[in-house]
């Protein structure tokens, strides 16, 4: 005599309730660690050595001598380099290692002449006239800058800050200004704006 199992519909239902219910929780479980991980690299970029920092800081103000009192904004891009001019459109340049020098900043023709930048485009408003272009080199699309780098780049702007009265509602990424420019989606945006001075 063979025994037949019978199953009703209510116990299968409970079976596939069950089923969807740990489905569920497990991708519920992945997703919230997902989303952890991605919140804990967004963290603050690591800083250099106090000894590297000093450094970095002070290469960071070369060439800020005297200026003209017409500076109202800075406008922060970035580059691929190679071929693209948009360095030299720029004031500033801050590279991704130092130069031969020991240096991460480097002030362009246009700083040293006080001329005003190519680096900006905003309708009906001329942002090339008064405002110091600084340019990033590097793809900041999967990552953001070295420490280094970042450092050197806050340094910078805090001097230009002080030195020409520029208040931190002033400091521009490109992006903000132009959407679908650099830097990019890996750039620390609160980061670099919650250092920013003034």
């Amino acid at each position: 005599m063979s025994s037949t199992i019978v199953i009703t519909n209510s116990s299968r239902d409970r079976m596939i309730d069950a089923r969807t219910t740990k489905v569920l929780g497990a991708l519920l479980v992945a997703m919230t660690i997902g989303a952890l991980l991605l919140m804990a690299m967004e963290s603050e970029p690591p800083r250099p050595s106090s000894d590297a920092l000093a450094s970095i800081q002070s290469s960071a103000v070369v060439g800020l001598g005297d200026v003209s009192n017409d500076w109202r904004r800075i406008v922060l891009h970035s580059s691929l380099g190679g071929s693209d001019t948009l360095p030299d459109r720029c004031h500033f340049e801050i590279f991704a290692q130092p130069d031969s020098a020991g240096r991460w900043v480097r002030p362009t023709a246009r700083w040293e002449h006080q001329a005003p930048g190519h680096h900006v485009y905003v309708e009906g408003n001329d942002f090339n006239a008064d405002s110091i272009g600084i340019c990033l080199i590097g793809d900041f699309s999967k990552q953001g800058p070295t420490a280094e780098q970042f450092e050197a780049l806050l340094a910078l702007v805090r001097s230009l800050q002080t030195k020409c009265n520029i208040k931190s509602e002033n400091v521009y990424l490109s992006s903000e200004l132009q959407p679908g420019t650099r830097p990019g989606l890996a750039f620390p945006v609160g980061e670099f704006k919650s250092r920013l001075g003034n």
